[in-house]
């Protein structure tokens, strides 16, 4: 006879916590190291004006979120003033009228008004043309940033395609930088990308690449879990971080997210594959998603001790799909490694 636990379990969010609470919600962002190093990686080549450039790393470890929310207000910040940045998620272009669909998803990134207004791809090319160099002048220079995300999906054709828009540009006076941001596993080769789509198109976007990191120590993953503590603000302008506001008698006895985090590193170390062949660099999907379990436990009433033990920290890290995740940085690892060996020998 199969028996099991008739108990109802106690939800998540309990009746006393916000409903709109950003992290109930799941919409807020928290500041990263990695985050940073890519700001500074991008800014250098902005300064050094190259054509075009790569950040990349396997899926889940907060490449789109740091794209979404930090990377044109602290591109304009290190750059004291506006930087002109259209940000595209990409969007398949398949069938008849790919072009046209492809110059339409640019329109619509860059605020166009008729983005999916009625026209034909030439005059939607001229529309393009016009909003970019409208929008490189509001940023006072002669130049333009457009960052493709999920460029790891862009076909041959739509590499050539944004190449003759970046000579169209070029013949306006006007430079356009592509920053690629692309789901590779740390042991890809980001040219082999760029490769599809020609020569030609490795050689204008993308001649330097940089992977983005995850979370690699537990300085690394203190600071990120601080944010809990003193770099979130909910409701705005209370003054109260998502700590003290969702736990306001643990945080006033000491309570902190950022005094787990050798806790969270070792759960996420214990919860690695058996035979991890991949770098100790962990997706912040893991981090994120075990922080919000934990804090939403304590904010319903649960016990801190009880909450925070490492055996919660486990169980929360294993219900993430972390374990999943991880492997599939091993398994590609391991590839990599085996085709190093191969290559040594031939």
């Amino acid at each position: 006879m199969v028996t099991f636990d008739s108990t109802p379990k106690e939800p998540l969010v309990a009746p006393g916590v916000p409903k709109d609470h950003p992290v109930v919600t799941r919409d807020y962002s928290l500041f990263t190291v990695a985050i940073h190093d890519m700001v500074e990686r991008i800014g250098t080549w902005l300064d050094d004006q190259v054509d075009g450039a790569t950040i990349f790393g396997p899926f889940r470890f907060g490449k789109s979120n740091a794209v979404d929310h930090w990377l044109q207000r602290l591109m304009s910040e290190r750059h004291g003033g506006y930087v002109p940045m259209v940000i595209w998620s990409h969007t398949d272009s398949g069938g008849s009228q790919a072009v046209g669909r492809f110059y339409a998803h640019l329109l619509e990134a860059s605020g166009h008004r008729l983005a999916m207004a009625r026209r034909n791809p030439l005059e939607r090319q001229d529309m393009l043309v016009e909003r970019w160099i409208e929008l490189a002048s509001q940023g006072g220079g002669r130049f333009l940033v457009l960052v493709v995300d999920e460029a790891q999906g862009m076909t041959q054709r739509e590499w050539l395609w944004l190449v003759e828009l970046h000579s169209l540009l070029e013949k306006q006076r006007v430079r356009l930088c592509v920053f690629s941001i692309a789901s590779m596993q740390f042991f890809d080769e980001p040219v082999g990308m760029a490769l599809a789509g020609g020569a030609h198109v490795a050689a204008r976007f993308m001649l330097a690449a940089e992977p983005f990191h995850g979370v690699r120590n537990v300085g690394e993953l203190a600071y990120v879990m601080r944010g809990y503590d003193e770099g979130s603000e909910w409701p705005s302008g209370s003054g109260h971080s998502f700590t003290a506001g969702l736990a306001p008698r643990p945080w006033a006895g000491g309570f902190r997210m950022a005094g787990c985090a050798d806790e969270l590193m070792q759960a996420m170390c214990d919860a690695l594959p058996e035979r991890y062949a991949g770098p100790i660099d962990f997706p912040m999907k893991t981090v994120a998603q075990a922080c919000r379990h934990v804090l939403l436990r304590i904010a319903s009433g649960a016990d801190v001790e009880a909450s925070t033990s490492s055996a919660a920290w486990r169980a929360a890290v294993e219900d993430c799909g972390h374990r999943t995740l991880m492997a599939l940085v091993s398994a590609t690892a391991g590839l990599r490694n085996i085709a190093r060996h191969q290559a040594s020998h031939a």
